[in-house]
C-alpha cells in the first residue's frame, strides 16, 4: 500500500478514535486505601490473605479518582501467582450509590524487600473499570504494601491511574498527520 495513503488513513483513525474517546471519559487521579489482613511473601509469590478481617478501616488520601468519593470499599484476598492476563483478579471495589469501580490485576512486579517492621511490597498491574460503564477502562498500578509484621497487620493500596491521551490531542495529532499526507502527495505529483 502506497505510504501517503498509510499516513492518510492513520490520521483518518486518530480523528475518529478523538470523538470515540469523548463520548467515555477515561478514569484519572490516585487513591489510597488501606486495610488489616495477612500479607506475606514466600518464594517469589505475594498473597493478602483475610482481608479487613471484620475490621473496616480506609481512607482516602485523595479521592480524585473520576467521580468516586468515599465509599464502601471491599478488599479481595490474592495471590500472584494466580494473576496473568488470561486470569485477571480483582483487588479491591468501591460502591458508590449504584456504581462500582474495580481494579483487576493481570500481572505483577518483583516483591519489595520485607523489613523488622513490613511484611513487603508487591506492584500489581492492570485496569480500572466500573459497573455502570460511566468511564472508558483504564490502565493503572496498584502498590499493595505491610505496614506490620503481625498475623493481622495493617496493609496499604495505592491506586495510581495511568495518563491517558486527550481526545483533543489526538484531534490535532489525526488532522496533522491527515493534512501532511495531502501536502506530500502534492508536492509528489508536482516532482513526477
Amino acid at each position: 500500500m502506497n505510504p501517503l495513503r498509510n499516513l492518510a488513513l492513520l490520521g483518518a483513525a486518530l480523528v475518529a478514535s478523538a470523538s470515540f474517546a469523548s463520548a467515555t471519559p477515561m478514569l484519572t487521579g490516585e487513591i489510597v486505601l488501606s486495610g488489616y489482613g495477612a500479607y506475606s511473601q514466600s518464594g517469589g509469590v505475594a498473597t493478602l490473605a483475610t482481608p479487613n478481617a471484620g475490621i473496616d478501616n480506609y481512607n482516602f488520601a485523595s479521592s480524585t479518582l473520576g467521580s468516586f468519593a468515599p465509599g464502601t470499599i471491599t478488599y479481595d484476598p490474592f495471590s500472584t501467582a494466580s494473576i496473568s492476563l488470561a486470569t485477571p483478579v480483582t483487588i479491591f471495589s468501591i460502591l458508590q450509590g449504584t456504581d462500582t469501580l474495580y481494579f483487576a490485576a493481570t500481572s505483577s512486579g518483583p516483591l519489595g524487600a520485607s523489613s523488622g517492621s513490613s511484611n513487603g511490597s508487591v506492584d500489581l498491574y492492570g485496569y480500572f473499570y466500573d459497573s455502570s460503564a460511566l468511564y472508558a477502562s483504564t490502565p493503572g498500578t496498584v502498590d499493595v504494601s505491610s505496614n506490620g509484621t503481625s498475623t493481622l497487620a495493617g496493609f496499604h493500596e495505592d491506586a495510581f491511574v495511568g495518563i491517558a491521551p486527550e481526545p483533543s490531542s489526538l484531534l490535532l495529532l489525526g488532522t496533522g498527520l491527515f493534512g501532511a499526507s495531502g501536502l506530500f502527495f502534492r508536492r509528489r505529483q508536482r516532482n513526477a
